[in-house]
């Protein structure tokens, strides 16, 4: 069976009614790979118990990372600045990182329990220098 972190029901209870359940679905096993990738950068194959920090906020931060992607305005998706003034009106754009991209930022890798450094020794056993 295939791991996913959150549902769409744990979506729907966080952040509302999507407007597409499928897309939603869809994401939120995206969002759950790209987690599993962190994962495995720092302790390996996924386990229930190896890191409480992660298991405790695992359904949460699936879910926020999707709702970043949904969250992205339709139109001038990838925009940063935009601006425009005609007689004395003027209108402007900032988007900053809705850009509609799935990430894993800082703060959601340290809630994670994923943001320390770690140290890896192997056994004289492991490096096959003993039998």
């Amino acid at each position: 069976m295939e791991t996913v972190f959150a549902t769409v029901e744990d979506y729907k209870k966080r952040y509302g009614e999507p407007g597409d359940e499928e897309r939603c679905k869809v994401l939120l096993s995206d969002a759950t790979d790209q987690m599993l990738s962190a994962f495995e950068e720092v302790y390996g194959t996924y386990q229930e118990g190896v890191c409480a920090a992660f298991d405790r906020n695992a359904a949460a931060v699936c879910c926020l990372l999707v709702n970043r992607v949904l969250s992205a305005p339709a139109a001038m998706a990838g925009a940063t600045q935009y601006s425009q003034g005609a007689g004395g009106y003027t209108a402007s754009v900032t988007y900053g990182f809705a850009l509609g991209e799935m990430y894993l930022g800082k703060t959601d890798l340290k809630r994670l329990g994923l943001n320390a450094q770690v140290r890896r020794a192997l056994h004289p056993l492991e490096r096959g220098e003993a039998e």
